[in-house]
């Protein structure tokens, strides 16, 4: 019953947005607000991870459970998708950029999300260090916040002309989102037995596909905030590493390139995917991206569920 009590919230704030026509929520509204409970909520996060005690410990093994788990799962990854590509992708039609021709455009504009989500949370946790958490309702307020930010998503994706429908039947998407969360969680096994981690733990943490502004979060609002930091550490450098290495990636087909962008497809990374494989590929990243996504507020809470 505690998988009900904990899904069943989430997957209803979801719905919700998604199915609720509210006129005065325009997009512009949405993308503002979501950008602000994000930060607020990582500001959150980090508050209660610097209020830990025994915070240096416990940062050392998040980092190291984080390295491990984002090596092996970029390996099985890259291999799953490299076969996918060959045995059960279609030839494509968009001629690729050659690699030595596309440029990466190393702007602030490129990553300044991933550095201010960095900096909230720094700032989060410093906080928390010097008031030794002397603000109590930080966890309480995160899990309100985080009902909030899947409404926003809900609406966000309904008012971007997601249909269900037409994702869930566009056959390469479906391939890859597959192949990485069978890879994906294989990986995150094997590294939760090499740490010494309850595997259920390791499969949580590995289930956020890249989608770092909420899966650290919806782990530590689940009562494992050190979990939460490994979670954080790990989709954050899923999402920046993706994108440097699409333009290599490329080489081995789009099966690859949108496979390894995980959740990160259908927005993050698309612009880059769509520059090294043609149009074409927009529809299956979108497909891919939002299927894996779809997944992550229900693996999440199923994993810890077990641990």
């Amino acid at each position: 019953m505690t998988i009900l009590y904990t899904l069943v919230p989430l997957i209803f704030a979801l719905l919700l947005g998604f199915y609720w026509d509210l006129k005065l929520l325009t997009p512009r509204i949405i993308d503002s607000s979501l950008k602000w409970l994000t930060y607020i909520m990582l500001g959150l996060i980090g508050y209660g991870i610097g209020a830990l005690e025994q915070l240096a410990d416990k940062l050392y093994t998040s980092g190291v459970m984080a390295i491990v788990l984002f090596s092996l799962i970029m390996l099985a990854n890259v291999s799953a998708l490299t076969l996918s590509s060959r045995y059960l992708g279609l030839t494509e039609k968009n001629k690729q950029v050659a690699v030595g021709k596309a440029k990466l455009p190393m702007s602030w504009s490129v990553f300044s999300d991933s550095i201010l989500t960095v900096v909230w949370v720094l700032g989060g946790a410093l906080a928390g260090y010097f008031s030794e958490g002397y603000f109590s309702a930080a966890e309480e307020s995160v899990a309100w916040l985080l009902y909030l930010l899947l409404f926003m998503i809900g609406r966000q994706l309904h008012q971007a002309n997601y249909r269900l429908r037409s994702l869930f039947l566009n056959t390469q998407g479906l391939i890859i989102s597959a192949v990485v969360l069978v890879s994906t969680l294989a990986a995150a096994a094997f590294a939760g037995w090499l740490l010494n981690m309850p595997i259920f733990s390791a499969l949580a943490v590995a289930s956020g596909f890249g989608w770092y502004s909420l899966s650290g979060i919806l782990i530590t609002d689940l009562g494992n905030p050190v979990l939460g930091t490994t979670a954080f550490l790990l989709d954050i450098a899923r999402e920046v590493v993706a994108l440097m290495m699409i333009p290599v990636l490329s080489r081995l087909g789009s099966h690859c390139t949108v496979g390894v962008s995980g959740a990160t497809a259908m927005d993050f990374t698309l612009p880059m995917l769509g520059k090294f494989h043609g149009a074409g590929i927009i529809p299956t990243a979108i497909a891919s991206g939002f299927v894996l996504s779809l997944l992550v507020p229900v693996l999440i809470p199923l994993f810890l569920s077990f641990s």
